[in-house]
Parts: C-alpha cells; sequence; structure tokens
C-alpha cells in the first residue's frame, strides 16, 4: 500500500462506478462505520450504491500516512442530495442541500486489496432540516 495506491481508491470512490471501487477491495472487506459494521465486498458496494443513490458523494483527501500495510487518512467528504433524503445521520436532506464531513479513516491491506477499513467522524458542517 502506497499514497498512490490510496489516492486511485479515492478517484474510484468519487467517479460514482462500483466496478472501478470493487477493484481496490478484498472480498471479505470488513468496514466499521457511523452506520455499523458491514462484511464483505457486496455489502459495501451495497452501501455504496444507496449513498450515491441518495447523494453527489465526493471525497477527498488532505492527509495520508502510509506504514506498511496500513494507511491513515484525513478526508474531507462533501455531500448534496440527488433527492430528499428523510434520514441519513440523523438529519432529512431536501434536494440539492448539503453537508461536509471530516472523517479519519483507517485502512489495512492484504495484498493489493483492502481488507479492512474504519471510519471515524471528526467534524460536520452544514445540515438538513
Amino acid at each position: 500500500m502506497d499514497e498512490e495506491f490510496m489516492r486511485g481508491y479515492y478517484d474510484a470512490y468519487n467517479s460514482g462506478d462500483p466496478a472501478l471501487l470493487g477493484a481496490f477491495l478484498a472480498d471479505d472487506v470488513v468496514m466499521v462505520s457511523a452506520q455499523g459494521e458491514s462484511r464483505g465486498k457486496d455489502a459495501y458496494l451495497a452501501t455504496y450504491k444507496a449513498i450515491t443513490a441518495a447523494f453527489v458523494d465526493q471525497m477527498t483527501p488532505t492527509a495520508i500516512t502510509v506504514d506498511g500495510d496500513t494507511a491513515t487518512v484525513r478526508i474531507t467528504d462533501r455531500f448534496t442530495a440527488k433527492t430528499d433524503v428523510p434520514d441519513f445521520l440523523g438529519q432529512s436532506y431536501a434536494k440539492g442541500q448539503g453537508f461536509t464531513l471530516q472523517l479519519l479513516a483507517r485502512y489495512r491491506a492484504q495484498g493489493k486489496k483492502i481488507a479492512h477499513i474504519e471510519v471515524e467522524i471528526t467534524g460536520m458542517s452544514g445540515n438538513g432540516s
């Protein structure tokens, strides 16, 4: 794992293409976030598809630190609702409303795939109704 790999992951995430994103993930990837824990590439991509169906979701890594098979990344994640969203992280959003999350993510790779992801929300600005 290196910084170039992580930047490629975020480019894939921002592309809106689940197949492109899935190429970075181990089949048994574990994702731990504010939405709970998911296990497996299919579960990760189902969550991704649900989020990107409701929001334009653009992640920008602001600091990437890589140590062997782990990476710690600070992220600015900007969301804009594509449609009315009745409940996301305890808020409702009308079409066009947006918010920004500050995230701290930790990744662990096995081989050339991401096997474990932990994402922590460290800040939020903008809100729904």
